[in-house]
């Protein structure tokens, strides 16, 4: 198991705690790499990552670079893969 040092914002943490309930900042940490883990999966997918009201309305795209390189890492390798 690798062991993660991070430096955040107290209050950034404190405001998470609080609007989740949740005690530990180690399962607030968790939590948020498993999501993005999930998001990384979908990106390289090809994905749209999208967060709408529960109408299905007003969709925001989720835009973030970590998901940009993952998607076109993805890219690189299907095209390397196929030039064999």
């Amino acid at each position: 198991m690798a062991e993660v040092r991070l430096n955040i914002d107290e209050q950034f943490i404190d405001d998470l705690k609080s609007d989740t309930g949740v005690k530990k900042t180690s399962q607030i940490a968790n939590d948020a790499l498993v999501l993005l883990r999930w998001l990384v999966s979908e990106s390289q997918k090809g994905r749209i990552l999208i967060s709408t009201n529960k109408d299905g309305k007003d969709a925001k795209e989720i835009v973030m670079p970590i998901l940009e390189n993952a998607k076109r890492r993805e890219q690189q390798l299907h095209l390397s893969e196929n030039e064999e």
